[in-house]
């Protein structure tokens, strides 16, 4: 009965913990990246950003706002060309300022896609215990 009690509140204890793994993945994935003075003139306008977007999504941008304090929408991204989209000042301004997530694990061949399996893992690891601890119990009673 103990064996069960102690399973229990060190799976509640793993369980607890996944958003703390979840959003550490995710930092520890991703880099912020500031691209001011771009030349805004005219909307929707074109923007060419100096780093990859991270896995190539318009949800990668943080943020937008121009010279007039206007915010601005990311709506479409190219990779090929790292140009991005953006739309929203009424104004037309001088310069924008963008800031997004970059792939910080680049420079780690390999890594950026066994972090991205670490909460996969955990959950591997709490059924693993589940199950684990159940049948030794049981086994255990039996024998």
């Amino acid at each position: 009965m103990k064996t069960i009690i102690l399973l229990i509140i060190g799976i509640v204890i793993l369980l607890a913990m996944f958003p703390i793994v979840l959003s550490s993945t995710h930092d520890i994935q991703i880099d912020e990246q500031t691209d001011a003075g771009l030349a805004c003139t005219a909307t929707p306008m074109d923007v060419v950003l100096t780093e990859d977007l991270w896995q190539d999504d318009v949800t990668s941008v943080i943020s937008g706002v121009d010279s007039e304090g206007n915010v601005l929408t990311a709506t479409v991204y190219v990779p090929a060309t790292n140009t991005l989209t953006v739309t929203g000042w009424v104004t037309p301004a001088t310069t924008c300022t963008i800031v997004y997530e970059t792939d910080a694990l680049t420079a780690f061949t390999g890594l950026g896609p066994l972090v991205g399996l670490t909460p996969l893992l955990v959950w591997i690891a709490i059924l693993a215990s589940l199950l684990g601890g159940l049948f030794f119990t049981v086994k255990g009673k039996l024998f």
